[in-house]
């Protein structure tokens, strides 16, 4: 009889065991999901401030975005060794916030994705303007040890009416 009472004993440990840790992980992911809105709603403004270049609060947004993707790695550890016991993906309580997480890791994915673009394709820009205004950038001119020597830029007028 004692051996029936240890293990309903076990059990429902077990069971409260899986019930605080589905609790902890709810908390966590409701965590991730505020974080996560607080980043998008940072990327927005990075991609304006890059368009309006502001430079300086773009570089002080960054460092902020930065400490942001910091806690939010924090809280993927912990949510990842909370998971451990429990299948996420079946959990009826749990997967709706999952699927909320994911969703906006999606979009955060996107947004990186298309302010890399913008930026990768206005570079392109600027130096095809660059190479065609200042054509001895093309040049490459070797020294006498065979290294490769960039030359300066030289100045640069541009005509433009205020």
């Amino acid at each position: 009889m004692e051996n029936g009472l240890e293990q309903n004993d076990s059990n429902s440990e077990a069971e409260n065991d899986i019930i605080e840790c589905k609790k902890l992980l709810i908390q966590v992911m409701e965590k991730e999901n505020k974080l996560l809105d607080k980043i998008l709603e940072l990327q927005t403004v990075l991609h304006q401030l890059v368009r309006d270049k502001k430079w300086e609060t773009l570089n002080r947004d960054l460092d902020n975005l930065q400490i942001m993707s910091d806690q939010f790695v924090e809280l993927e550890e912990e949510r990842e060794s909370l998971s451990v016991k429990i299948n996420i993906s079946q959990d009826r309580e749990i997967s709706p916030v999952l699927t909320q997480v994911r969703g906006k890791l999606q979009k955060s994915k996107i947004e990186n994705h298309a302010l890399n673009e913008y930026i990768t394709t206005t570079r392109k820009f600027l130096q095809g303007v660059f190479d065609s205004v200042v054509p001895q950038r093309r040049n490459i001119v070797y020294s006498n040890k065979g290294e490769i020597v960039r030359p300066e830029l030289k100045s640069l007028v541009i005509d433009q009416i205020l």
